[in-house]
């Protein structure tokens, strides 16, 4: 199967890559930098340069030689009117939208949920054989800005972590394997087997979400996993990782649980070392 990645070649799309790649499937990207990170699969994926603001850029894709596309990096409408006349009706297109575009949060996400909002409309009304999906805070190995990497990091540095309100908040967090199964599952072009809801059925949209937990206890949970330090809190409404706002899913996928994805997690994060807040050496 031939897949193009549009985007994403730092976190969930590289981690997709090299699932696709094990499985036999051959791999493009397009994105901005070039090679980027993808520099140790370089023999295995084509890279293909080119800003997706640009038209001329654009149509340095074949978009017909492609299975399915999975368009990791698309924000505004704009962005869409751009590619949407050069993408065959019968390719398996997969939208890679937010939880922050769902009715009850769009509003806490300003212009980013109400854009990805608007690219999903754009995506019903059209004739292309597309899929979307939701996922909420992606955690996990290998992201470059590490939500769970940072509380370990302040924790083990004796920092004080910044957050909103009172904490007690629920946020709802899917780790990075979760996201590239189901992404898996939709290049072959099927709604994910474990979610047979009406929504996903019938809009061909799927939220990939995990545990609802509260903020103050996910960092309570962190700490079991750091060697060292202590949890010390500070009210920072503004330099909080998460708002003040609740982010809640009802999850239709078999998802791994915090414990276990922690347990993994700060594996990785010893063996590979911090270097700071928001990135890892890999």
């Amino acid at each position: 199967m031939n897949v193009l990645i549009l985007g994403g070649n730092r976190f969930v799309g590289k981690a997709l890559s090299h699932r696709l790649l094990d499985n036999g499937h051959n791999v493009d990207i397009f994105n901005r930098s070039g090679a980027g990170s993808y520099n140790q699969l370089i023999k295995d994926i084509t890279i293909i340069k080119g800003d997706r603001n640009n038209r001329e850029d654009i149509e340095k894709i074949d978009f017909s030689k492609y299975d399915t596309i999975v368009d990791m990096c698309l924000f505004f409408p704009g962005q869409f009117e751009k590619m949407k006349d050069l993408i065959p009706t019968n390719t398996n297109y997969i939208f890679v939208s937010s939880g922050a575009a769902d009715d009850r949060y769009i509003r806490n996400f300003g212009d980013y949920g109400y854009d990805k909002r608007a690219v999903e409309s754009m995506l019903v009304s059209s004739d292309l054989n597309y899929k979307i999906v939701r996922p909420s805070y992606i955690v996990g190995q290998g992201n470059h800005r590490p939500r769970l990497g940072y509380y370990m990091n302040k924790i083990i540095n004796q920092e004080h972590i910044p957050v909103a309100g009172n904490a007690q908040n629920k946020i709802n967090v899917v780790f990075v394997q979760d996201v590239v199964d189901c992404l898996e599952e939709l290049v072959y072009d099927k709604v994910n087997k474990q979610c047979r809801c009406e929504t996903c059925v019938s809009n061909n949209r799927i939220d990939i979400v995990g545990e609802n937990i509260e903020v103050i206890d996910l960092i309570n949970e962190v700490s079991k996993y750091c060697r060292e330090g202590q949890v010390m809190l500070v009210q920072d409404d503004e330099e909080a990782l998460f708002s003040n706002n609740d982010f809640e899913f009802d999850s239709h996928i078999k998802y791994t649980k915090l414990e276990e994805g922690l347990k993994e997690y700060a594996k990785w994060y010893y063996e590979r070392g911090a270097v700071n807040h928001y990135g890892y050496t890999i």
